[in-house]
């Protein structure tokens, strides 16, 4: 912003000089705040991330020094995994189903369908198609295009 005021009383032009550097200071400090605020949350993400990794690498060392393939620990990571892997419902039909049962029926159907072995009497193109161009072809396709 220009500090050059046009107008005559010296008091107002002045007053109008510190509006115009107030305006200025608080843009500046809400840029700070939010560079700040940015680079604060940027350090929290790494420090969550950090203690994700140990944890995990903690629970890994604990499974390795007590457990085996058939301990309790084992089982209940697999089993969290499953739970959060589980599809809980499907449209079927056009309504939206939970039951368990007819989940599994519309996973079935769908599936096979799409890997049944195609129908014999579907459309067959007997053509011979040319692996090059004509001249006529080429010469059209590198001509200029206008809008």
């Amino acid at each position: 912003r220009s500090f050059s005021h046009s107008d005559v009383n010296r008091m107002i032009r002045f007053k109008k000089k510190l509006q115009d550097l107030k305006a200025i200071i608080r843009c500046w400090v809400k840029d700070k705040r939010m560079h700040r605020r940015l680079e604060l949350q940027r350090k929290l993400h790494d420090i969550n991330q950090k203690e994700a990794k140990y944890s995990f690498q903690k629970s890994k060392i604990k499974w390795a020094i007590e457990g085996d393939e058939n301990s309790k620990f084992f089982h209940g990571i697999i089993n969290k995994k499953r739970f959060q892997l589980a599809i809980r419902g499907v449209f079927y039909n056009g309504l939206w189903c939970t039951d368990p049962g007819k989940v599994k029926e519309a996973f079935f159907n769908h599936f096979e369908a799409r890997f049944k072995k195609p129908v014999a009497h579907r459309f067959m193109l007997k053509f011979p198609f040319n692996k090059r161009w004509s001249d006529m072809q080429a010469v059209d396709l590198e001509r200029n295009v206008i809008n």
